[in-house]
């Protein structure tokens, strides 16, 4: 290579490392002056900044702003539409993320959600029960060849007082159960803001158990009630998961397999991912295909659900085992 080839490459190499450089110091800048919007309605990009300066609209910076929306579902749950306005949260590195497909999740002949693809032939489908189900023909549902498991609700814990009540339609629903050898699991709805509640939470439900042959997970169901006075509703994040873990640990060691039931925005606002990545996850998100990026064992993608031997509509549920 001559002089003024290696002058000419030289030159060139210089104006594609300075362009690159120039790129990502744009898109650093753009992540240092956005980091203390990813919980507030300043989360995008923007090309105007208060010093005065501005990015002139190029192709190079569209193209930067594209691809930090591409980026931020990889990172962040978004909370609302993906935008200006979004509430990002980060993607908790300690669970374990699934690798389903969108495009693998339909709706059978059985007119239930399904999903397939080369690891996962088929998922099965479940119903989840209690007091709000009040008329069950249960032989009918038992010969329902569409209907794979039933989750019962055990009872709840007052979200004011704080005690703990057995669900009113969990003996008759026991009682079919056993008599129908119908597959079965259970769940609890939390209000648990200790360790030591959970704990408490999780014994009042093996109690409960008796001689029924519990075959799919014991879970805590973790929601906000919307109510000034809700003690779970006011309890910090640590508080929630602290009473998650009591749970969860208590079930193991019973030798049944925990789970935590919450919704999507629940998982990414409302508890502490970072310490619940040993447990398995039953994700409810109302939508045609999941948005989460954990991996989950079970998805109630309806609550409108409508199943033979049970009046009125239903929570269903897409189960992977």
């Amino acid at each position: 290579m001559d002089t003024q080839q290696i002058k000419k490459f030289t030159r060139n190499w210089c104006i594609l490392v300075g362009s690159v450089c120039l790129i990502a110091g744009i898109v650093i800048g753009i992540f240092i002056g956005r980091a203390g919007g990813f919980t507030n309605s300043k989360a995008s990009p923007g090309l105007s900044y208060e010093s005065g300066y501005t990015l002139e609209d190029t192709e190079i910076t569209s193209l930067i702003y594209d691809n930090y929306w591409n980026y931020i579902p990889t990172a962040y749950i978004n909370v609302g539409e993906l935008g200006p306005d979004a509430l990002l949260y980060k993607i908790s590195d300690k669970v374990e993320r699934n690798n389903l497909d969108v495009e693998k999740f339909y709706t059978g002949d059985d007119g239930y959600m399904h999903y397939s693809d080369d690891n996962i032939k088929d998922t099965l489908v479940g119903v989840d029960l209690s007091t709000f189900q009040s008329d069950i023909d249960w032989e009918t549902l038992a010969k329902n060849k569409d209907i794979d498991f039933v989750m019962l609700r055990v009872g709840y814990r007052g979200y004011t007082q704080g005690g703990l009540m057995l669900d009113s339609s969990f003996e008759d629903s026991k009682a079919a159960v056993i008599k129908y050898k119908i597959p079965t699991g259970l769940y609890f709805f939390t209000q648990a803001i200790t360790y030591d509640e959970g704990v408490e939470e999780a014994n009042f439900v093996l109690k409960q158990i008796g001689k029924m042959n519990v075959k799919y997970p014991i879970v805590i169901d973790s929601e906000l009630i919307g109510d000034s006075e809700a003690r779970g509703d006011n309890a910090s994040n640590d508080e929630r998961t602290d009473g998650i873990v009591g749970f969860c640990e208590t079930i193991k060691a019973a030798g049944y397999t925990p789970m935590i039931y919450a919704s999507r925005n629940m998982f990414a606002q409302c508890l502490d991912m970072d310490r619940l990545g040993d447990y398995e996850l039953w994700l409810a998100h109302y939508a045609n295909v999941p948005n989460f990026p954990y991996k989950y064992t079970g998805w109630q993608y309806t609550e409108s659900g409508t199943v033979d031997g049970i009046s009125g509509d239903v929570d269903l549920d897409l189960w992977f085992k």
